[in-house]
């Protein structure tokens, strides 16, 4: 008998599959759904196990709270953005408690110097940390969000890091230099005597 189990003719990994993709493409119909009403340029697909939703901005929070409230996506796990040749793209990753089927919320900004993004904290507090590293890194403004400062860089940082066409001014760098020393420039050296004998 052959190591693959198989009923009435199918293979068992066969059917598992089948079934897999049966209930995500269930998640994504219902997915559809929820968000048709908002705008007819919402079309769901499938990526594996996740939901790939482009949404305009002006419909981004409407739909977020949407999959939170119709749906029961109330775990967000990601915010991100992705630096295209002419636009940003925001991202988002909400899971439901209920199935394994995560929805990859997407809209497009444009690529300019701080292009706007309604922010989604009012949806999924847990954005709050995240769309600051997206601020500070990729240069995406959140409006609405409570406390939108850089968390990964000094708060007169030049540029945004994550970007492919960021450069950064010598003088920077060699102003850090000057004031911090060569192995201390991310953080400034010990200034009290008796810490720095404690050190030694």
């Amino acid at each position: 008998m052959s190591g693959r189990r198989q009923l009435c003719g199918v293979k068992v990994e066969d059917q598992a599959n089948d079934s897999a993709l049966g209930a995500t493409e269930t998640i994504r119909s219902q997915v559809a759904g929820a968000l048709h009403s908002l705008s007819s340029e919402i079309d769901p697909q499938i990526h594996g196990h996740y939901i790939d939703v482009q949404v305009p901005t002006e419909h981004l929070e409407v739909a977020a709270r949407t999959l939170r409230d119709s749906l029961g996506y109330v775990l967000l796990s990601m915010v991100t953005a992705v630096d295209w040749p002419d636009t940003i793209e925001v991202v988002y990753l909400a899971y439901s408690l209920e199935h394994p089927h995560a929805v990859l919320l997407k809209t497009t900004l444009p690529r300019t110097e701080l292009p706007e993004c309604p922010s989604l904290t009012g949806v999924w507090p847990g954005a709050e940390f995240q769309e600051r590293e997206v601020f500070d890194m990729m240069g995406v403004h959140f409006v609405g969000h409570p406390d939108l400062t850089r968390i990964l860089t000094e708060d007169d940082f030049p540029g945004y890091p994550l970007r492919k066409d960021f450069t950064i001014e010598p003088d920077y760098v060699l102003m850090r230099h000057l004031r911090f020393g060569a192995e201390d420039q991310l953080r400034p050296p010990l200034r009290d005597d008796r810490a720095a004998d404690e050190q030694r």
